[in-house]
């Protein structure tokens, strides 16, 4: 009872200090420096503080949510170990890879031979696209893992 209470305020740390890391880096973000060196990494900045203060909120959300209902805590880790769904984690994982990698090295030989005729939003939008169909892949990998095993 001691290590799984000591677990949670892990978490609950863990939680805060991304929560608080991602609003410091958002804000950080947001100010206009006057230093031109800052100006093409303030939007960065931003996205990446935004991105903690979702996940550290996130974790936040999880640890009182499991602190309300210890139960549904075991329950959780208890499904967490799961070999089957561990390994249809895994297995989706892994085709998500393949798909990316593959997307990823078709695109640069693509850009290899187009060179300098392709634009730098067309190529933006490309990488959105493999970060998107990677993602796709996964999902749909999961659910049809889960429908046939």
């Amino acid at each position: 009872m001691n290590n799984q209470k000591s677990n949670q305020n892990t978490e609950l740390i863990k939680g805060g200090v991304m929560l608080g890391l991602g609003i410091l880096l958002f804000i950080t973000g947001s100010i206009d420096f006057n230093a031109v060196a800052w100006k093409p990494y303030l939007r960065l900045i931003e996205g990446i503080g935004l991105f903690f203060a979702v996940v550290g909120g996130w974790n936040l959300l999880q640890y009182f949510r499991y602190k309300k209902n210890p139960a549904a805590l075991q329950k959780a880790r208890i499904e967490s170990m799961d070999e089957r769904k561990l390994w249809i984690q895994y297995r989706s994982g892994n085709n998500a890879f393949k798909v990316g990698v593959s997307l990823t090295y078709l695109f640069l030989l693509i850009v290899g031979a187009a060179e300098k005729s392709l634009s730098t939003d067309l190529i933006w939008w490309i990488l959105a696209g493999i970060v998107v169909v990677t993602g796709a892949v996964y999902v749909v990998s999961l659910i049809r893992y889960e429908n046939i095993y």
